[in-house]
């Protein structure tokens, strides 16, 4: 009976906008971003009604601002998020205001703040009011700073420090090399090695990257500073560190240039063409609860991914090997051939390394925002581009791959009116052509020492920063793959030349 019902509510949820949800068959759904999205369909609709309105609420996984929005104008409430803050009970928090107290009181606030131990003093820090930082801002000890360093309260320092201009704090950070178990994090690290390379001080911009690559979350941040690190003391070990990083990305690619070697090709899929696949690509349900099994532990990912080892969803198939792997395996394959091929190659490359960047090939994505299908359209540009192709069609028909593709083309020659670069491009399809004519026009990209590359690092936009990269990575991947490849320094000595990346100069 489960599996009949299942069975019918996937073909449901790809049918018309006439049909809505029940609140029952929203609860059969697994918690999930994908059940959010049809949860904020559902307090769309006219039908819904308070009552329910509240009910569904509960089955929230994570509140956005649409959900936000859609719920307040129903119940004329607001959801309450979760914020996460900093964990000091009411006790700790006496505790803390009395030791600041006594510290005033006492007529030495510094030299008693010094005296107590490491927690309590970064504690004071923080808690204690810009008055009491000024008062600590004083020249620090490297033994004691060294102990700071220890906890992971030192980043309130640090933050504090720069926010509040306390220039003999911000000397001691910047001048001191952080210790082997330092608890700077990597943002800091790489951000302090920055500051003292543009100073000239190599040797200590070194040690600030050679931190930052033990405390990365992943392979793609750990070259990024293995990179830098190259870059302060050109030790060409660590160019060849990075030639053989099972990541595939920038870093890596710079280093192969730099090295006169060739690209390798990624890991080569072997997929099963005549396969019949165990998902239905376009329901994003189906998607969520694979998605549970994958994270799950309680699967053997190889015997999973045989499942999907089918044309069709040679994305699931791809993205559950890379985790079976633990992202050591890094695959890009080429689905869609038949709508793509009839494309410029660089339109075919730039489409592709955006759908893995964006989906990894998974039609039926959703974002914690609601974007939606495998170029994750977020719903006003689904609208805006249905117009200018004169479409009339669902938010759902997004999870269908030929429309996705196809919308994603409408879009990205629009795009191409103004920029050139694929890099740009990533920059505006992530955070807005707004957002990169503004970045284009403050002329970050220049010549010079350490350029093009610490540009491509100050890009403020964390998200779009990163994203960019990684888009830029796969292009030239796609590139090669598609029997035109193109060597990343080319493409990155070309951002200070307007007439190549775009109209805005």
């Amino acid at each position: 009976m489960n599996i009949l019902k299942n069975i019918t509510l996937s073909i449901s949820l790809l049918s018309s906008l006439s049909y809505s949800l029940t609140l029952n068959e929203l609860k059969d759904m697994p918690k999930s971003v994908e059940r959010d999205f049809y949860i904020w369909k559902f307090l769309k609709e006219p039908a819904t009604t308070k009552k329910d309105t509240i009910e569904v609420a509960k089955l929230i996984f994570h509140i956005n601002s649409k959900l936000q929005a859609a719920y307040k104008k129903k119940s004329g409430l607001r959801l309450h998020k979760i914020v996460a803050r900093q964990n000091i009970s009411k006790n700790r928090l006496g505790k803390y205001k009395k030791i600041i107290s006594k510290l005033q009181k006492s007529g030495d606030f510094f030299n008693n703040w010094i005296n107590l131990n490491i927690d309590d003093k970064l504690n004071v820090y923080s808690l204690g009011g810009l008055s009491s930082r000024v008062i600590i801002d004083r020249d620090l000890t490297k033994e004691i700073y060294n102990k700071l360093q220890k906890n992971k309260l030192i980043n309130q320092v640090i933050f504090r420090a720069n926010r509040e201009h306390l220039n003999r704090t911000k000397s001691i950070i910047l001048n001191t090399s952080p210790i082997n178990n330092s608890k700077i994090s990597y943002k800091n690290l790489i951000l302090l090695g920055f500051k003292n390379l543009r100073l000239g001080n190599l040797e200590l911009a070194s040690k600030f990257f050679y931190r930052a690559r033990f405390n990365a979350k992943d392979r793609f941040y750990a070259d990024r500073a293995i990179f830098w690190q190259y870059m302060s003391i050109k030790d060409i070990n660590l160019l060849n560190k990075l030639a053989y990083s099972y990541d595939f990305n920038i870093y890596k690619f710079i280093a192969l240039d730099l090295l006169n070697k060739p690209y390798p090709f990624p890991s080569q899929l072997n997929v099963k063409k005549s396969y019949k696949s165990a998902i239905d690509i376009s329901n994003p349900i189906e998607w969520a609860r694979l998605k549970k099994k994958i994270f799950s532990s309680k699967y053997n990912l190889f015997s999973l991914a045989t499942k999907y080892n089918s044309t069709k969803s040679i994305g699931h198939y791809s993205y559950i090997l890379s985790k079976a792997s633990r992202d050591t395996k890094q695959y890009f394959p080429t689905p869609y051939r038949e709508i793509l091929s009839r494309y410029p190659v660089n339109r075919q490359a730039l489409i592709y390394a955006i759908a893995r960047q964006e989906s990894r090939f998974i039609p039926a994505s959703v974002s914690t925002s609601f974007a939606v299908g495998m170029m994750q359209f977020m719903p006003f540009l689904v609208k805006h581009v249905a117009k200018v192709r004169g479409e009339n069609i669902a938010l759902e028909d997004m999870f269908k791959p030929e429309v996705s593709l196809r919308f994603a083309n409408t879009h990205l020659n629009y795009l191409n009116k103004y920029l050139y670069h694929p890099l740009f491009v990533a920059y505006a399809y992530n955070a807005g052509i707004g957002y990169t004519r503004k970045l284009i026009r403050k002329n970050i990209f220049k010549s010079g020492t350490y350029e093009p590359y610490i540009s491509l690092e100050m890009v403020g936009n964390e998200q779009a920063n990163h994203y960019g990269k990684k888009v830029l990575a796969n292009y030239v991947i796609y590139k090669k793959l598609l029997g035109s490849p193109i060597k990343i320094t080319t493409l990155l000595k070309q951002l200070d030349k307007p007439t190549l990346t775009d109209r805005f100069r």
